[in-house]
């Protein structure tokens, strides 16, 4: 990871944008994405050939029914999107409607669930793709920006008192 953020913090600097408090901000960026990666991709578990077919066909890695997941993977995955409403609104303002932030969570939702099939049929690496991960992933999204909204009316209140 500090590899892959070493290039952006080369170019930061050599704009002149350099802040302490704007490279924070790009690293803190950079280290959750390298820990929802961690999370969703890795570890890559490969099987020989023909093995990681012989009792497994690629539709039943889909998991289709919602509601049909233990609650702390559900609360898990809310938590791990929930910095997605929290940040890209205060980077794209156009995100700050649910409707646009819901779905470009799921959006980034269905790029990982379908990174996890890719690899599945590819390499037999054996990470379920569930519907419900979708599903709580955009939930979580949405929360970080009701959090967010909800900050942001809080201390325009406090500013409107002094």
């Amino acid at each position: 990871m500090l590899l892959a953020y070493l290039p952006v913090f080369v170019a930061v600097r050599r704009r002149g944008q350099a802040s302490p408090r704007r490279l924070a901000a790009i690293f803190a960026v950079f280290l959750y994405v390298a820990a929802v990666v961690a999370a969703t991709v890795f570890p890559i578990v490969l099987h020989p050939g023909g093995e990681r077919f012989a009792d497994h066909y690629w539709w039943l890695v889909i998991r289709w029914i919602p509601g049909d997941v233990p609650v702390t993977d559900f609360l898990l995955n809310m938590l791990m999107f929930a910095p997605i409403g929290l940040v890209l609104p205060l980077r794209w303002p156009a995100l700050n409607s649910v409707r646009r932030l819901a779905a470009c969570a799921l959006a980034l939702s269905c790029c990982i669930e379908g990174t996890q099939f890719v690899l599945w049929v590819t390499l037999g690496n054996y990470r379920m793709v569930d519907v419900n991960d979708l599903i709580s992933n955009t939930t979580g999204a949405v929360l970080g920006l009701l959090l967010l909204r909800r900050v942001r009316a809080d201390q325009e209140a406090v500013q409107a008192r002094m």
